[in-house]
This record gives C-alpha cells, structure tokens and sequence, in this order.
C-alpha cells in the first residue's frame, strides 16, 4: 500500500524530528512534491533535506 503525499510529508517531518503538524507548511513547496512524484522514500528526502541545509 502506497502513501498519500500528505501521509509521506508527515513521515518525512517524522525522519527529521520535526513535529508532524509541519507537514501542513510543506504542502505547497515543490521541492518536496517533486521528490514525493519520483519516489523517494521519506527517509531519503529527510537525506536531501539536510544535506541541502534544509533541515
């Protein structure tokens, strides 16, 4: 069974130890969606969000 974008933005705040809620602020942020569309798992875009400063 596959994720929700929703439900893939919440893991990933999960992966970065942010609070799930903030999921909410990533909706509209392409950067994530495009990662969700390719595949990425939530773990790998925890990955990129810290080697890009993000997090």
């Amino acid at each position: 069974m596959s994720m929700t974008y929703f439900e893939w933005l919440a893991q990933v705040c999960r992966e970065l130890g942010w609070n799930v809620m903030r999921a909410h602020d990533l909706l509209d942020d392409t950067r994530w969606s495009d990662l969700y569309e390719r595949g990425a798992t939530p773990q790998q875009a925890a990955a990129w969000a810290r080697t890009e400063g993000l997090a």
